[in-house]
């Protein structure tokens, strides 16, 4: 969860209307991209007003991060499916569709924010990143106790190597996220089995 600016005293806030403002802020994300999406359009479609936003996020950026992690948490899972190639092409698979789908698009606007603002980028990379990429490694370190990788395959360096291959693809490199990449990168992995 995104952090949060210090509530003032005052009510509590609601958990309706929080859940409220996430799913109002992916519906105007998707309806206007990032760039044109405001607090005001987000509290619109919420049926809240800016105040209330503005007390618990400090800024657009931050309330659709936190959007965006809700909803990606949900629809992005790593399974335990017993097998690391059927692990890693179930998080691809997922994560592929969603991200050439319109949760691509509201990601691109939030990266391109980070990358104009430290302070948020920071934030970005706590929230978002940080915690996938623990995700992924503790996805290998059971592979691996399994015997799926050999002892000595750097688990570390193998998930930067993954998450960069699928990062690189959805900013940079006009080629698909589809399942022949997945499958691709599952055998390039595959090649550091005991």
């Amino acid at each position: 969860m995104v952090q949060q600016k210090q509530q003032t005293p005052g009510r509590p806030r609601s958990e309706a209307s929080h859940q409220a403002i996430l799913q109002a802020t992916i519906d105007v994300l998707k309806q206007q991209g990032y760039r044109a999406t405001t607090i005001e359009a987000i509290a619109a479609e919420a049926g809240v007003g800016k105040k209330t936003i503005y007390r618990w996020w400090s800024s657009k950026a931050e309330v659709a991060l936190e959007a965006l992690t809700t909803h990606s948490n949900t629809h992005v899972p790593f399974l335990d499916t017993g097998s690391l190639q059927s692990d890693l092409l179930s998080y691809f698979e997922r994560s592929f569709e969603s991200l050439r789908g319109e949760s691509g698009m509201l990601l691109r606007g939030i990266v391109a924010e980070a990358l104009l603002d430290p302070a948020f980028a920071a934030t970005f990379q706590r929230v978002f990143i940080v915690p996938r990429r623990a995700s992924l490694v503790e996805l290998l370190q059971r592979a691996q106790a399994r015997g799926e990788l050999t002892a000595e395959t750097n688990i570390e360096v193998l998930a930067d190597m993954i998450f960069g291959a699928k990062w690189y693809r959805f900013l940079l490199y006009p080629a698909p996220l589809d399942t022949t990449f997945a499958q691709e990168i599952v055998a390039l992995v595959s090649r550091h089995r005991a």
